[in-house]
């Protein structure tokens, strides 16, 4: 694979994520309709601690993405979980300062990707398999230059 092809993905992939992230963030609450609780059918689910703190949440962006949100106790986002409207899961893990460090991705067309980024945001490796299934793998050092491509 291409180093072209793991900077536009994972360009995608981290926008994609603080995009759906901020639709979690920003979602209204729920409100009871045609009788169900919120509990069993509502727009948003979102589940609070103690404090009332929102520690996770459901939702569907307006695009009709599906996203699960969790965060920690000082309300960082530490792991998302979303579904796009093609069907295309993506996983991806934040840090205490909310930078996403690891994002898994399977696309639509059955490719898939990990993408490992360092404490300020760069992608430095990513593997991945395309459709045919020839791996692929880059390390990129902190100016995103590339250290080892294969093949």
């Amino acid at each position: 694979m291409s180093g072209y092809f793991w900077r536009i993905w994972a360009v995608l992939l981290v926008l994609s994520i603080v995009w759906l992230g901020a639709c979690i963030k920003t979602s209204p609450p729920a409100e009871a309709q045609n009788g169900f609780a919120e509990v069993v059918k509502a727009k948003a689910f979102e589940v609070v601690d103690a404090s009332g703190k929102t520690r996770a949440a459901l939702t569907l962006a307006p695009n009709g993405s599906a996203g699960l949100g969790l965060d920690d106790a000082s309300g960082n986002q530490r792991a998302m979980l979303i579904l796009n409207p093609d069907g295309s899961p993506m996983l991806s893990l934040a840090d205490a300062s909310g930078k996403v460090r690891v994002g898994l991705g399977l696309k639509a067309d059955g490719s898939l990707a990990l993408v490992l980024a360092d404490a300020s945001g760069k992608v430095r490796a990513g593997l991945g398999l395309s459709t045919d299934g020839s791996p692929g793998l880059d390390l990129l050092d902190a100016s995103g230059e590339f250290l080892f491509s294969a093949p």
